[in-house]
């Protein structure tokens, strides 16, 4: 690809160009930038083998656009989104929130998903979803570079249809040093398979990790109401919008609020400290959450009708775009319809 700006106008640019072709190859594009925006100077520049014409001032945005529009392939399969999770500090449940959510883009969008577990030493994603596997993702970010279509298939684990695991062995006596090569590299592997790539981000901060949320296409950031998770969400909130700019904002979801005896900042005053409304609040609901763990079980799968199970069906949606494809049942409530036939009897 070559880039070339000038300042002429008319037939002097079109002189320029025939000067470039004579020294580029016949396979080469070309991109001119240029002051003047003229249809029929276009025209004649896109006759005589012009890929585009670009007419200054340019925003990095566009440059970026014009070079991705020169290797658009129509035909080529789509590649995934990938929703980043990741806590504003230990203990948030930020997993919890990644895997129930994940669990039913796959179940109830029936779009198909993977999750991949990056907390290499200490990953729940095995122990929520009840599978044991000693190989996993430890192997795929060792060598990357060997990670293809059929290694793929051996190193996941089939949860259900739609849904498969990428899990962590969850053994401290392996040492993976992580590069964010290694992270982009699996990841962009992965999210050529299925629709949807759910990360689950311990919370740690290094390198690989700011690579990580950087690159994806969503961010969730899982909070308590309290103030180190303000602090530390509020503080990852704005680094991360600011270096992305042109992408969707960072969203953030309270977890376990409603806690008795818990001193707690009011969701109001929260969203208003960290700079945007949480996208989700999701009750405190201890049975709950501990018999699906201990079950192996997602929230959504042990009760349907709990109120945090909707909260992950509605997340789930806003982050797809879509409905879901399996109704979940609801619980019918009394009918007291005995009662009139026996009054009239």
């Amino acid at each position: 690809v070559v880039i070339v700006e000038t300042r002429e106008h008319g037939p002097n640019i079109l002189h320029e160009l025939e000067r470039l072709a004579q020294v580029c190859d016949s396979g080469t594009k070309v991109i001119v930038i240029g002051g003047v925006n003229d249809i029929e100077l276009y025209r004649e520049m896109i006759r005589q083998g012009v890929n585009e014409y670009l007419v200054a001032p340019l925003s990095p945005l566009q440059v970026i656009e014009a070079i991705s529009g020169l290797y658009n392939d129509s035909s080529a399969p789509p590649i995934g989104k990938v929703f980043a999770f990741v806590g504003a500090r230990g203990g948030v449940g930020a997993s919890t929130v990644a895997h129930n959510v994940a669990w039913s883009i796959g179940q109830d969008q029936q779009i198909a998903t993977t999750i991949l577990d990056l907390d290499i030493a200490f990953g729940t994603a095995g122990l929520n979803f009840n599978q044991d596997m000693n190989q996993g993702i430890a192997e795929a970010l060792a060598s990357p570079e060997r990670l293809d279509d059929m290694l793929l298939d051996r190193l996941l684990v089939k949860h259900t249809g739609h849904l498969n695991l990428f899990v962590s062995p969850a053994q401290l006596d392996r040492e993976n040093e992580i590069t964010p090569e290694a992270i982009e590299t699996v990841v962009e592997v992965v999210r050529q398979t299925v629709p949807c790539v759910v990360l689950d981000i311990p919370h740690i901060w290094a390198p690989w990790v700011k690579h990580a949320l950087a690159a994806a296409d969503e961010i969730i950031i899982t909070a308590n109401p309290d103030l180190s998770s303000l602090r530390n969400g509020k503080n990852i909130f704005d680094l991360l919008n600011t270096a992305r700019p042109n992408d969707h904002q960072v969203k953030v979801v309270l977890n376990q609020v409603g806690v008795p005896r818990r001193p707690e900042i009011p969701v109001k005053d929260f969203g208003e400290a960290m700079g945007a409304a949480p996208e989700m609040v999701i009750p405190f609901d201890p049975v709950l959450f501990a018999t699906a763990a201990n079950n192996g079980q997602m929230v959504c799968e042990l009760n349907p009708q709990a109120r945090a199970s909707q909260c992950f069906r509605d997340l789930a949606q806003r982050l797809t775009g879509r409905a879901p494809k399996v109704e979940v049942k609801q619980s019918r409530g009394l009918s007291f319809d005995f009662l009139k036939r026996k009054k009239a009897g």
